[in-house]
């Protein structure tokens, strides 16, 4: 008897924990869940499509048709006063233009240029007359969205070296050439620094 109340016991054991009722695995509330994800990518409507580029590097040196020479003695640059001092700065020096004196504030550079490194031929012809160099005075104006640049010979005083030893003084056809040397290295040879 007793081996039959033992077989009893442990069916009814056995039964009782194979119940399909088994709550807490069934019930999930009580787990911890993921956390929700907010889908932030835009939809179809608020995309925005980016067309903008990055400017490629130039393959060419200077500024091409971002200069010009709108008189003989007056070069347009297209950009605003700062860019386009700094752009003069970097062509006088790639030309072998001496700065003598610079006031920013006035738009003014002071140059000197080697009477030997004009093209002209009256220049050419007096540049075995004289070792002194020409003064010329280079006027950097704003106007509008350009800036121009203006050459002319200094006043008499700064020219009176030229002048003390009985050579005539330069003439005024080498501003011209002083522009147009510098409008060819503007335009063409204009290096990065």
């Amino acid at each position: 008897m007793r081996v039959i109340v033992k077989s009893l016991l442990l069916a009814g054991f056995l039964v009782s924990c194979g119940t399909t009722e088994e709550s807490r695995y069934r019930n999930t509330e009580a787990l911890e869940r993921p956390p929700t994800v907010i889908n932030s990518s835009p939809t179809k409507e608020q995309r925005v499509v980016d067309n903008s580029s990055i400017p490629k590097k130039k393959d060419r040196t200077g500024l091409g048709s971002d200069v010009y020479l709108s008189t003989p003695t007056q070069l347009v640059i297209k950009q605003s006063f700062g860019d386009a001092w700094n752009t003069l700065n970097r062509a006088l020096k790639q030309s072998g233009i001496k700065i003598t004196d610079h006031e920013r504030d006035k738009g003014l550079y002071y140059v000197t240029q080697d009477t030997a490194d004009r093209t002209s031929f009256f220049a050419k012809a007096t540049a075995f007359l004289s070792d002194d160099a020409a003064i010329y005075l280079l006027t950097v104006k704003q106007e509008g969205e350009e800036t121009t640049v203006t050459a002319t010979l200094a006043n008499a005083a700064e020219q009176s070296s030229a002048t003390q030893d009985g050579t005539p003084p330069p003439s005024a056809e080498g501003a011209e050439d002083l522009l147009q040397l510098l409008f060819k290295t503007l335009r063409d040879k204009l290096e990065e620094e």
